[in-house]
């Protein structure tokens, strides 16, 4: 969205001006012009900004089955998005305001921006930007999608805790967890479960299942029987605190295990 809005300033931006009677005028209304194209872009930007970070704060999910590893580097690149993003936008309006609205503090930015645009960049990358307003659009522009991009991998992989909450698999595949859950749940179940081999969906017989507490404190093993059956008696707390495997098969790849 933020690209085709910028698209259109540099559009508006890149048509010819009304003729001025002299190069004076020609100055002042291309000043006029650019600080003009500016505000517009300010406005877009932020309305843009803060439409998306609503929607992403209200329906970014948190990406679950990611590894520690993996939302760590999701988080880490996330700041340094947002970071970096608000280096841009930062670095626009000090721009903006050193050479527009004449503060000194921030005077030495536009000479430095001119310097990046003029000489670095096509050095750099052979790429000419036409004037110091386009620059300033693109990277506003930039800055915006940085930090969205930013905040967008953090509230997915943030919020993640580090061992995610594993419950035991009902037969349609689901897991059963959360206080609504076990308020239904009696204490001290017998827990009964059912092991089948993936490939072929047949009983696995004499298999070593492992039953463990999430906490990794309470575990239990027993065998199954001929039709790949096997009991838990006199389990301490909530089923749904439980989850059953095949030792060595703790992803559950190979076998499945449904509770019955």
């Amino acid at each position: 969205m933020s690209c085709i809005f910028s698209t259109l300033l540099l559009f508006a931006y890149l048509t010819p001006a009304v003729t001025a009677t002299n190069m004076a005028s020609r100055v002042a209304e291309s000043s006029t012009q650019d600080l003009f194209t500016l505000f517009i872009a300010g406005v877009l930007y932020l309305n843009i900004l803060a439409v998306v970070m609503v929607h992403i704060l209200r329906r970014g999910k948190k990406v679950k089955g990611r590894s520690t590893i993996a939302r760590i580097m999701g988080v880490s690149f996330g700041i340094l998005s947002v970071a970096a993003g608000s280096i841009f936008m930062i670095s626009t309006v000090l721009v903006v305001l050193g050479r527009f609205a004449d503060i000194t503090l921030f005077a030495w930015t536009w000479d430095f921006l001119a310097y990046l645009i003029t000489d670095m960049i096509p050095a750099a990358i052979g790429v000419v930007i036409p004037s110091m307003t386009i620059a300033l659009l693109i990277l506003g522009a930039a800055g915006v999608l940085i930090f969205l991009l930013g905040a967008m991998l953090i509230v997915r992989y943030g919020g993640e805790e580090i061992f995610s909450e594993v419950a035991t698999p009902t037969g349609s595949g689901k897991n059963v967890q959360g206080g609504v859950d076990k308020i239904s749940e009696p204490l001290n179940p017998i827990l009964s479960f059912k092991v089948d081999i993936r490939r072929t969906d047949e009983p696995a017989a004499d298999m070593k299942v492992v039953l463990r507490h999430r906490n990794g404190l309470n575990v239990r093993s027993k065998y199954t029987d001929f039709n790949g059956e096997v009991s838990f008696t006199n389990v301490e707390g909530f089923g749904s605190d439980y989850y059953a495997y095949v030792e060595g098969d703790e992803n559950r790849e190979i076998y499945r295990v449904i509770r019955t």
